[in-house]
């Protein structure tokens, strides 16, 4: 389970991949990418800000994959937004299904492929015989999920997340090196932090956005060592900083490709403050927080966001040394030197928070198949009032060329098409559009009515075009990439190499026979592949010779086998 504020499709396509081999997911396999989404989509679920997904670089049927596990949630409240970054992640042992570990993930990062300056904390753990309190209030964010969203989450998927959150409550975490205590803070909840939450003798503050007001709090009124960006320092009223010491990322931290063609040069390593950290010594002790909250008065007035407390001694935790001129933090920070603020042109952010309201709204793509194709009726909320000149169109991401205006003040009601199967997708590309030609895009997940039930299996069925394709889906579907099954296998350079791997009956009748009796669900998946292949007379045999003959006896006793069920 995961909670992120914006997300990257191509970037949400990279978690199951790490179900994959390294090499196959290396490979850039458009078959490999398909079943690790597909095999993952029932063990994942991902929690979102609505209107916060980004256009995606490409149209890729794959991203279809990715529609039951997304889940849009809407604003806690006006002005605010869902916030948290969370990752929680259970592992069962092959041989014991009684041990249980759990991991759980707080970084700074969205789900996106942004290459700023993070931070994460790992803790694993083990599941304990009691509830532990201090857990309480990430479990509580979990159970709470289902009725922040959009849409209804199937109750399958709700169970499963209730489930996770009972063994979040028993987790009895392994604290990481000179920690004595870790305690947890969710905001937006109705729960509010204690009064002295923020009360040191000491502060550190990295966060890449402040406020006047949210610097204030998070320093308890003291001064403080404050990292940030430039620009939000210069935007921040000069006596608020006065007393701080203020630093910003040294330019040079970030490794710069210039090509000698005329072009600007461009960092190529990280660049850019995303990192959120609040550190405090009283006394002895010493506090490091961590978690999605920047410095602003809207993290802590109604976003729903995840703080980290670890505790422990202020000399072991090595907090005094952090800024010590030789310490690798302060070697890559430089003091901050006041600039003139930019004037400010907030369109951008103002058709922001615009397409957050309109994606909060409700979505329906409704499905037409026709003889000559398939027609999708999208159905939403009413455009708001724009600004003169402005305008906002909505599309399919896997048909650019669909793109349709739609009025202010009238209700989105259009139809896309004719498309082929595998171009009906539930995600729809939202652009506004200023006078000026400032724009910006949010990707909303619709309520996908009337597919055709065999649309997914389609997808897959048009990228396995050849029988050595169908051998490399073969693989993948049975043994997940395990090497006992691709050894015969050439690695897959480009989407369009081939495996050539080498056909052997007995193998292959081995391999099914033994997924019939412990994955059954997997050979479900591959008749209906099969059947889909079949269909295509005009293509000729993507099938290996002698596979049909192998199939028939496997498929007779599945079939015999869901009888008697």
């Amino acid at each position: 389970m995961a909670t992120t504020f914006t997300l990257h499709l191509d970037t949400a396509l990279s978690v199951p991949l790490s179900f994959l081999s390294r090499r196959l997911a290396d490979s850039g396999d458009p078959i490999a990418l398909m079943e690790a989404v597909r095999a993952a989509a029932d063990r994942l679920d991902v929690f979102h800000q609505a209107g916060m997904i980004a256009m995606p670089p490409s149209r890729s049927p794959i991203f279809s994959f990715l529609e039951p596990v997304l889940h849009a949630v809407r604003r806690p409240k006006a002005g605010h937004i869902f916030h948290p970054k969370l990752w929680a992640l259970r592992y069962v042992a092959d041989d014991d299904v009684s041990d249980v570990r759990m991991r759980l993930l707080v970084p700074s990062r969205n789900l996106t492929a942004d290459r700023s300056w993070d931070l994460c904390l790992q803790l694993d753990g083990q599941l304990g015989p009691n509830p532990v309190e201090r857990n309480s209030p990430v479990a509580e964010l979990l159970t709470a999920l289902p009725g922040m969203c959009l849409s209804t989450m199937p109750p399958d998927r709700i169970a499963r997340l209730d489930a996770l959150a009972s063994d979040l409550q028993r987790t009895e975490w392994e604290l990481p090196e000179h920690v004595d205590e870790v305690s947890f803070d969710v905001l937006g909840l109705g729960h509010f932090l204690a009064a002295d939450f923020f009360v040191g003798h000491e502060h550190l503050v990295i966060s890449p956005f402040c406020t006047d007001g949210g610097l204030a709090t998070v320093t308890g009124g003291t001064p403080a060592t404050v990292v940030s960006r430039q620009e939000t320092l210069d935007g921040l009223d000069r006596n608020a900083l006065g007393e701080h010491e203020t630093f910003v990322l040294d330019p040079l931290t970030s490794e710069m490709e210039d090509k000698g063609d005329g072009t600007d040069p461009r960092a190529i390593g990280l660049t850019g403050l995303h990192a959120k950290c609040f550190i405090l010594r009283y006394g002895r002790k010493a506090w490091i927080r961590v978690g999605s909250a920047n410095a602003t008065e809207a993290a802590f007035a109604g976003n729903v966001e995840i703080l980290v407390s670890l505790v422990g001694s202020a000399a072991k935790l090595g907090v005094t040394d952090l800024f010590e001129a030789e310490s690798s933090l302060r070697s890559i920070l430089t003091e901050y030197s006041p600039q003139a603020a930019p004037d400010e042109d907030d369109a951008a952010g103002q058709l922001g928070d615009l397409l957050i309201d309109l994606a909060s709204g409700d979505f329906t793509a409704s499905v037409q198949s026709t003889d000559h194709g398939h027609l999708i009726q999208l159905q939403g909320p009413a455009i708001p009032t724009l600004p003169v000149g402005a305008r906002v169109t909505v599309r399919p991401v896997t048909v650019p060329e669909f793109a349709a205006e739609v009025p202010p003040e009238q209700l989105i009601d259009v139809t896309f098409g004719p498309m082929e199967v595998d171009q009906i997708s539930a995600f729809v590309i939202i652009t506004a559009t200023t006078q000026d030609g400032v724009s910006a895009s949010a990707v909303v997940l619709a309520d996908l009515v009337g597919a055709p039930m065999n649309r997914l299996d389609e997808i897959i069925a048009r990228q396995v075009d050849t029988p050595e394709k169908f051998l490399r889906f073969l693989a993948l579907l049975l043994g997940m990439g395990q090497p006992a099954w691709t050894v015969g296998m050439e690695a897959v350079g480009s989407a369009g190499a081939s495996a050539a791997p080498a056909f052997e009956a007995s193998g292959l009748l081995e391999l099914l026979m033994r997924a019939l009796v412990e994955h059954p669900g997997r050979l479900d998946d591959l008749a209906r592949l099969v059947d889909r292949l079949g269909a295509y007379a005009d293509r000729g045999s993507v099938l290996p010779d002698g596979f049909p003959e192998v199939w028939a006896v496997v498929d007779a006793v599945r079939r015999d086998q869901e009888a008697v069920a």
